[in-house]
């Protein structure tokens, strides 16, 4: 009889072990698997809704514009619909960023994971440089920067 008790003791603490690590198991699957959704989506980069043809969509993150050349008619309405891929944690603009062209005085900025749209006319033909100047050196970064061609 003794032996019988001693035995089922094992038993109830091999089951408790058991249960501790199956319950253990559970709970860093869940937490990984939270942890890994919250990244995912602090890192994916929004879907771009559909626009009108007419419509130029720049996407830009901290590697800098999607776009590095953008050709247009003088004398023809713009619009330009830009994207920030960066979300609102990112520590140097707060994942804000900008399109703009000084000559035209024409300047937009989009929110952490979001998009804005401005409308301008180009009426000058030429070369200009259209940056963002809100985050990772502005101006003087060259991956912040692109050229807006306004052909006759």
């Amino acid at each position: 009889m003794y032996n019988a008790t001693r035995k089922a003791r094992k038993r109830a603490r091999q089951r408790k072990k058991r249960n501790r690590t199956i319950t253990f198991t559970i709970v860093v699957i869940g937490v990984l698997g939270l942890a890994g959704y919250l990244l995912s989506a602090a890192f994916s980069r929004p879907a771009l809704e559909p626009t009108a043809d007419s419509v130029i969509d720049v996407a830009i993150d901290m590697a800098g514009f999607d776009r590095q050349e953008i050709r247009v008619i003088a004398g023809e309405q713009v619009t330009l619909r830009l994207t920030s891929l960066d979300n609102q944690f990112h520590t140097d603009g707060g994942g804000k960023h900008q399109w703009a062209v000084d000559e035209f005085d024409v300047s937009v900025i989009a929110p952490p994971k979001g998009t804005n749209t401005v409308t301008f006319l180009p009426d000058e033909p030429g070369t200009y440089t259209y940056y963002c100047d809100v985050c990772c050196g502005g101006r003087a970064n060259p991956s912040m920067q692109g050229t807006l061609i306004v052909e006759a």
